[in-house]
């Protein structure tokens, strides 16, 4: 005999069915009427060089650090042609866009050091205390590197593989001539790091380079078209494949525009 069925059973369970599909309809309508908030522009307001190390006019900022680099050759066929582009980048009416580095300041870095303004594990020494002065870190790492032994003296021969129009500004793009070239500079990087007591996240796939300019504001397409056209014109027609780079040098610093050679790396045999 079948179970005995309670009365209206079927009729609240189409109810509760209508009620589903009545509040589904509400809720759909209603999502569909309300104006959607637009997603948010996540592009920074400022390129990543301001306003720590210039300010929107271009004016160099306080930024203090040290590093070690190798400076450019005031003699050199490749300081020579970025000279010609520096005046030509000057002489644009693109000028306005990018704070430009003085051709004395040029230089690749070799290993990054500290800045002053980055106190963050990786980025500062980790026998050093977080609130330890600038000034005292210069004397620790100058101390250090005082007695480090270099084990590949210069020259180092670089390619130049062409300009990076890169979110901070424009670099040349530069890569260890040869295999054998690559792995002294990066075995240099790691000995030093070693030593030094930093290792940053990129460490290992840090691109070696030589910054000319920090941007000062985004471009538009067509700024960005015309001032490509212009960099690959002169790297096609004045930039030599090659250049050599002299002793590396630890230096400090107080803003972008000049690096202080404190002493200079050099094999202890």
């Amino acid at each position: 005999m079948s179970a005995a069925k309670a009365p209206g059973s079927h009729f609240t369970l189409r109810n509760i069915c209508l009620i589903l599909v009545v509040s589904l309809g509400v809720y759909c309508f209603h999502y569909a009427m309300t104006p959607r908030l637009e997603l948010p522009n996540f592009q920074e307001p400022n390129p990543p060089g301001v306003p720590d190390k210039f300010d929107a006019e271009g004016n160099v900022q306080h930024f203090p650090g040290n590093t070690v680099i190798a400076h450019l050759s005031h003699s050199s066929e490749l300081h020579r042609s970025l000279r010609r582009l520096h005046d030509k980048l000057k002489g644009s009416h693109l000028h306005h866009l990018y704070a430009l580095l003085p051709p004395s300041s040029w230089h690749m870095t070799l290993f990054e050091g500290v800045l002053d303004k980055v106190r963050v594990p990786g980025r500062w020494p980790d026998d050093l205390p977080l609130n330890a002065s600038l000034a005292q870190c210069h004397s620790l790492y100058e101390r250090k590197l005082s007695s480090f032994d270099l084990r590949c003296a210069p020259p180092y021969k670089l390619s130049i593989l062409g300009f990076q129009k890169q979110v901070a500004g424009i670099t040349l793009d530069l890569q260890p001539s040869t295999p054998q070239e690559n792995s002294r500079l990066r075995d240099l990087r790691d000995r030093l790091s070693e030593l030094l007591h930093i290792r940053a996240r990129e460490h290992d796939t840090y691109g070696f380079h030589l910054s000319l300019a920090y941007k000062l504001r985004y471009l538009s397409e067509e700024q960005d078209t015309e001032l490509t056209e212009l960099l690959m014109d002169h790297f096609k027609k004045e930039m030599p494949n090659q250049f050599e780079l002299g002793a590396p040098e630890f230096c400090k610093f107080e803003d972008m525009f000049a690096f202080e050679p404190l002493l200079y790396l050099k094999d202890q045999q």
